[in-house]
């Protein structure tokens, strides 16, 4: 089991009859902190409006401040002095906490650092795979020297930089390694080519990075398919950001909306984002739910007229793995089919969460089985009744703070109250997730960690 943010309680959720009301979105983390990041690296003054205020990105946060940014925080956007130039090294060491995109950008960016940086972060980090990071930075020049295990985390980058070439990169273990190599590219002398193998997934992060990048005023080349980049020396600018709403933060609300009778309204979205993840959108229109989107206004109204979700549905999740966890909590409700695809790369975040879905959503009574592809599982497939479970039960985050929004949602058409191990995680993303569902009609509260046994054998 993954480490994770010390809770020493759990949240205990009540089941609900209706969800309806409003709700705010919490704004993109990967937007925020990609915006954090170009900015801490142009010349001169930035401004990144409607941010994100969570854990993860205060670790980009305190990254970029190590590297030689000054951010400054005001109310609704962030103030950001970049360095212009080459990245200093006021701090040697950068913690980069349970961040994946934090640890591997950095890990780039410090090659062009005048000396040694030490890159580090927590055990879920470090048991995550950085191996085609290192040898692509190895390939274009960079030095590199692994502190602990070989391949993983901690890593010390020598500061030796690279001139530029070509490297090679697979295309379905994590996009993060492009973003990285693509952030750090423009310090080069010469052009940067990133090469990508095979199925790229995830690929709405590269599109984003890239957005990002050419805002700044990086020149990048990409192939339609996403398979090969040509990242061109230059400097970052300074500009502005505005930053969307989260759709996979959002996919919790909407999936929570799905579920019941009821109309929800959701501020701080926008269906013209870049974000993969909008295709939560399409899987409830799919499951009959009314979709009306106020892109002027960020807002989308979702009604639901159906008392039960039924049929036979089957979707394709490659560019929106951040939301498979979500659809797993909503086919549970389904009656009928509800076959989900793509997800193979979703074994290589914070815990393997497609397993980590089945394994929690069995303990409820869902029949869900793994789908695989090869030895890897893929996808899973419900099949549902769509009359609701007993409850009672304790689940377990798996130190996922996207496994507990999940499971938040799963349990709200259960017969009896459940109880979720992990809850203080969603600081990762979602601060003030439980306040959001509260404002939707959804009770819950915190219970001692020591009840667990007597609540799990009542049930």
């Amino acid at each position: 089991m993954n480490s994770r943010i010390q809770s020493p309680a759990y949240l205990e959720v009540s089941p609900v009859e209706m969800v309806s009301g409003k709700a705010i979105v919490p704004s993109s983390k990967p937007e925020t902190q990609r915006a954090i990041l170009a900015a801490s690296l142009g010349g001169g003054r930035s401004t990144v409006y409607n941010d994100l205020r969570c854990s993860e990105t205060s670790t980009m946060k305190r990254a970029c401040e190590a590297i030689g940014a000054t951010i400054i925080e005001h109310e609704g956007y962030l103030e950001i002095h970049g360095i212009g130039d080459f990245p200093k090294a006021l701090n040697p060491i950068i913690d980069a906490r349970g961040s994946g995109l934090v640890f591997r950008v950095m890990t780039a960016i410090t090659s062009f650092v005048s000396g040694v940086t030490v890159l580090t972060g927590d055990a879920t980090l470090r048991s995550r795979i950085m191996a085609p990071l290192f040898d692509a930075l190895t390939q274009l020049g960079a030095r590199l020297e692994c502190v602990g295990d070989p391949h993983k985390a901690p890593v010390a980058n020598l500061g030796y930089g690279f001139k530029g070439g070509r490297c090679v990169l697979p295309g379905d273990i994590s996009s993060q390694f492009v973003t990285a190599i693509m952030f750090a590219a423009p310090f080069a002398s010469e052009p940067t080519e990133i090469v990508v193998e095979g199925r790229v997934l995830s690929g709405s992060y590269i599109r984003q990075t890239i957005d990002t990048l050419q805002n700044a005023g990086i020149s990048v080349d990409v192939d339609p398919d996403l398979s090969r980049f040509v990242v061109h020396p230059g400097k970052f600018r300074a500009g502005e950001y505005r930053i969307a709403g989260d759709f996979t933060s959002a996919s919790y609300l909407i999936g929570a909306s799905a579920l019941f009778d009821g109309t929800v309204t959701m501020e701080n979205l926008s269906s013209r984002s870049l974000q993969g993840e909008r295709a939560v959108l399409d899987v409830v229109k799919a499951l009959g739910v009314e979709v009306e989107v106020d892109d002027i206004n960020q807002r989308v109204t979702l009604t639901n007229r159906n008392a039960q979700l039924c049929g036979d549905f089957s979707f394709d999740a490659s560019d929106s793995p951040n939301i498979v966890p979500t659809l797993a909590a909503i086919g549970a409700h389904v009656r009928g089919s509800f076959r989900v695809t793509g997800g193979s790369i979703t074994r290589l975040h914070k815990s393997p969460r497609i397993l980590a879905m089945i394994t929690e959503l069995s303990k409820l009574g869902v029949s869900i089985e793994p789908i695989y592809k090869g030895e890897v599982i893929d996808g899973f497939q419900i099949y549902g009744d769509g009359l609701g479970y007993p409850g009672g039960k304790v689940l377990d985050s798996w130190g996922d703070h996207r496994i507990f929004m999940s499971l938040f949602v799963a349990t709200l058409r259960c017969h009896q109250a459940n109880r979720l191990e992990g809850y203080r995680d969603v600081i990762c993303s979602f601060a003030d997730f439980r306040e959001q569902f509260t404002a939707l009609g959804v009770d819950s509260h915190e219970v001692a960690a020591s009840e667990e046994a007597v609540f799990d054998s009542a049930s």
